[in-house]
């Protein structure tokens, strides 16, 4: 296999376990909503936003103490010890101690997440721009084939005679369920020391670089104004003196050089954890409703989820290609996440008012009830979510010099993410008494 083959190949693992507890819990609807609660979801997606805001700032002093090699290995370990505490905890008794419970080791789980995946771009600049994209396709492909699997497996436990043994069926489901993916983490594992044994440079701190090529920058810059103002005359060169220009004080920080793009996709996060999955997993079908008087019904839910995720991939996956990657301009970027605030108008009028059914009648339904159009949001409103930041962890390096400024932008501007993600939830859980 070639040598770029493997990288993306390793890449592709390594995204695919970045985020795979988390999924693994959101496409896990049917068993939140019967041994928890409707809005259980939404709780524990503000406990995971939260939890990696404060991992996101914790994550800049610790990589100054530690080698970057440890957050992957830190990750990994506790996404597995939640995929192993997460059914258990549904014996607590008590709901409200149940869901506190149940949130914590949810909260670790997204704590370490924040430290593991800049540093996993920070490793993907210092061997290949390109393998952010990979990252974020491995996020997708883990995000649609878990998505796979839960439908699968709902199938195959669908046929159930009494209550009780369809709780059965949806602990069964979910051991299942959980047991793959702690198999899928030990292979990110394996995949992570052979990384780290092989490109034993991408895995340790960025080394400061020389300033020389910054002391010739601003050598030029003198002799060209000097030619403007008369005091040099063309041909003559400045000599380049040996003692170190303090170049930094001659451009703008790293925040401030990214910050334009930082804050949009703040914005872009903001939506996307404002409608999913409080709005987003409330739009009910008038199909459903009509012909089987269940207008919020598992199966359009498990189809509406799985759209979602199967055109969350596709938006990871375009920003491969290298020409669309250097075609597109930073302030298409910036525009298309402000264009996102029009979904957060469409999705409060497709979930609210609730849908209603009563005596095989439909009492009442959301402003907008249109199934097809539902579906067009979904599409477009996974595909834009995607995309956009995909592009944006490729373009912020544009802004950036050395691999210590990319290193350090790679945690600012998973600050910016994390703080919109965190914001969302908040907003999100405090809408949850509209439903």
């Amino acid at each position: 296999m070639k040598r770029s083959s493997k990288l993306h190949l390793m890449f592709l693992v390594l995204g695919f376990g970045s985020y795979l507890t988390y999924y693994c819990i959101v496409a896990q609807t049917n068993y939140w909503r019967k041994f928890y609660s409707n809005t259980t979801l939404t709780i524990f997606q503000m406990a995971m936003m939260c939890s990696e805001m404060v991992g996101c700032f914790v994550a800049i002093p610790l990589d100054k103490k530690f080698q970057p090699r440890i957050f992957p290995l830190l990750h990994f370990s506790v996404s597995i010890l939640v995929l192993i505490v997460i059914v258990p905890l549904r014996l607590i008794q008590n709901f409200t101690l149940r869901c506190c419970l149940t949130a914590v080791p949810i909260g670790l789980c997204a704590f370490t997440s924040s430290m593991f995946y800049p540093c996993m771009i920070s490793c993907a600049t210092r061997v290949d721009p390109i393998l952010s994209s990979t990252l974020q396709v491995g996020v997708g492909l883990s995000s649609i084939l878990i998505q796979a699997v839960e439908d699968v497996i709902s199938v195959y436990f669908s046929k159930f005679d009494t209550e009780a043994e369809y709780e059965r069926l949806l602990i069964l489901n979910a051991i299942c369920y959980y047991i793959t993916a702690g198999i899928i983490l030990a292979a990110c594992f394996a995949v992570w020391f052979v990384f780290a044994h092989q490109f034993p440079q991408a895995t340790q701190k960025a080394v400061i670089q020389s300033n020389t090529p910054l002391t010739q920058k601003v050598a030029v810059l003198e002799q060209n104004e000097q030619q403007k103002n008369g005091e040099l005359l063309e041909g003559d060169v400045v000599p380049i003196t040996e003692q170190p220009i303090n170049y930094q004080l001659k451009k703008k920080s790293i925040t401030r050089r990214i910050m334009p793009l930082g804050i949009a996709l703040m914005f872009n996060y903001l939506t996307v954890t404002i409608i999913f999955p409080l709005f987003a997993l409330n739009v009910p079908s008038r199909f459903w409703a009509t012909k089987y008087n269940q207008p919020y019904s598992d199966w359009w839910s498990l189809t509406y989820l799985t759209i979602i995720m199967l055109f969350d991939f596709s938006g990871r996956m375009l920003p491969l290609s290298k020409k669309f990657v250097d075609w597109v301009n930073t302030k298409y970027i910036i525009i298309f996440c402000y264009l996102k605030v029009v979904f957060l108008v469409l999705y409060p009028m497709m979930s609210l008012p609730k849908a209603i059914v009563e005596n095989n009648k439909i009492v009442q339904m959301p402003f907008i009830s249109s199934d097809v159009f539902s579906i067009i949001c979904a599409i477009i409103y996974a595909f834009i979510s995607t995309i956009l930041p995909t592009l944006g962890y490729i373009k912020y390096q544009d802004y950036l010099d050395t691999d210590e400024e990319k290193d350090k932008g790679s945690y600012i501007l998973n600050i910016f993410l994390e703080i919109g993600m965190c914001s969302g939830s908040i907003i999100s859980v405090a809408m949850i008494k509209v439903f």
